[in-house]
């Protein structure tokens, strides 16, 4: 979910997958740095559609 690609090994979050090399370099990436916004744009994702999802059950 965070690089949108098809990859093998990584982690399940709700309903989304985070690729090891994501996941790695999210870990590694300090608040300053500038793709810092773009994790968090990302991550946002996963947790606007649980919530979008549970709404409309």
């Amino acid at each position: 979910m965070i690089c949108e690609q098809q990859r093998n090994g990584g982690i399940h979050i709700i309903s989304a997958f985070i690729c090891d090399e994501c996941s790695s370099e999210m870990v590694r990436t300090e608040v300053r740095d500038q793709k810092y916004p773009f994790f968090v744009k990302q991550m946002k994702k996963v947790f606007y559609t649980k919530h979008a999802k549970s709404y409309m059950n």
